[in-house]
């Protein structure tokens, strides 16, 4: 099967001056967690939700502040098999497909989960995505440091 035959068409995009607040309202009434960032008609990066609430945003900031510019692509004619790949490898849940370097989708795990592919390619992408990586030093505490 190939990407093209599972991806999101319906894209949700935003503009680097667009803020925050908006983004994410934008986010909440399309139930999705991934938006492009155009520039003048141009992909110039891509947001997720986790990138706002990990750096806890004021409303009123531009969402360039928080563009992610390291697009990660793959051609609509790959397989799904190459697209788990490239997640894996990249440790993202989310592609941005192109053809002919035009954006014409998104591909997420979703997508590919809810397609019947087999779940144990499937289930390995989302170990290698999802590796947990323990804190080491300063914030490094046992359980039972903690009282109630």
């Amino acid at each position: 099967m190939k990407i093209k035959d599972l991806m999101s068409k319906k894209l949700i995009t935003c503009d680097t001056d667009d803020n925050v607040l908006f983004v994410s309202n934008l986010m909440k009434e399309y139930d999705v967690g991934f938006i492009l960032i155009m520039k003048n008609n141009k992909l110039h990066g891509v947001v997720t939700d986790r990138d706002l609430i990990c750096d806890f945003a004021e409303g009123t900031t531009s969402i360039e502040h928080y563009a992610n510019t390291n697009i990660l692509t793959i051609n609509e004619d790959e397989s799904i098999e190459n697209a788990l790949k490239v997640m894996k490898e990249n440790k993202v849940k989310r592609l941005v497909i192109t053809n002919n370097k035009k954006v014409t989708g998104v591909l997420s795990l979703s997508d590919i989960y809810n397609s019947g592919i087999d779940s144990k390619s499937i289930l390995e992408a989302l170990k290698q995505i999802y590796a947990i990586n323990r804190n080491e030093g300063y914030f490094d505490v046992d359980v039972h440091d903690f009282l109630l």
